[in-house]
């Protein structure tokens, strides 16, 4: 471009009254031409260059959002809480891999041995916990110090974590249990899972949540392991009515003594 921008143009310009091919003409002209982008930098707001440029800058040094932040924004989670959730450590891959790594132990375990079924009965419900125990705490969230030093309830990122986490351990767990052979043993674990982890969290409110986790899968799970080393039938007890029934009893009553929180009310409400 031989000519250069007059006063006239600029203001045009800048009010965006110029489109198409001369829009065009006029900003590759004040890439090269001193003058003429400081005459056209003369006619802008100082308030609204700043403006661009915070936004430029938001927007090169913002974080690429995860593969979580996602799938949790995808499903409606607002954008603030999709980053809190995402940066539990049990939704990262080395977690993910290890609980992958016992489901498919179990499933396999389920097909190999005769102590595969009740194997698989005791380690598919206590995966989820495991997931939780790792969803919140000083020992395992890098983030803690950040989360509790922000003016955000502890509560609600407790919850969306552990929902998300369980779900995402969950999964694992459905996919195992495609593997076992006897379909009312692919089920069972389920009723016994969401005992667990509603225990877990209803402890959480007293404890902290790793040791919640740990506490609520101790007990469930090394009585059963032992009397398994021991020889003793497990199985038939696990799969039994009335365990199954005081499976969701247990659930049912930590459900309902949660929901009946007026804090745990606020915090799912907060927007």
């Amino acid at each position: 471009m031989s000519w250069h921008v007059p006063e006239q143009l600029a203001v045009a310009y800048v009010d965006g009254a110029v489109q198409g091919a001369r829009a065009a003409s006029v900003e590759a002209h004040i890439l090269t031409c001193p003058d003429c982008r400081s005459r056209v930098s003369a006619e802008a707001p100082g308030d609204r260059l700043a403006d661009i440029w915070s936004g430029v800058v938001d927007e090169v040094d913002a974080p690429r959002r995860s593969w979580g932040e996602r799938v949790l924004g995808a499903i409606g989670l607002p954008e603030t809480d999709a980053r809190l959730v995402a940066a539990a450590p049990t939704l990262r891959l080395s977690w993910l891999s290890s609980l992958t790594a016992v489901m498919v132990f179990a499933a396999w375990a389920s097909n190999s041995t005769d102590r595969g079924i009740p194997l698989f009965l005791i380690l598919a419900p206590v995966v989820p916990v495991l997931a939780v125990a790792g969803a919140y705490g000083p020992r395992v969230d890098p983030t803690y110090e950040i989360s509790v030093a922000s003016p955000y309830p502890t509560l609600r990122l407790v919850l969306l974590r552990s929902a998300t986490v369980v779900a995402a351990s969950g999964v694992l767990a459905v996919v195992a249990s495609a593997f076992v052979p006897n379909g009312r043993v692919a089920a069972a674990w389920l009723l016994p899972c969401l005992a667990l982890v509603s225990l877990t969290l209803l402890l959480a409110r007293w404890v902290a949540l790793p040791v919640a986790a740990f506490a609520v899968a101790a007990t469930y799970a090394l009585p059963l392991l032992v009397a398994l080393v021991d020889g003793r039938e497990v199985s038939s007890a696990l799969l039994s009515p009335a365990a199954q029934w005081t499976a969701a009893a247990v659930a049912l009553a930590a459900l309902t003594v949660m929901t009946a929180d007026p804090h745990l009310r606020a915090a799912m409400r907060r927007n």
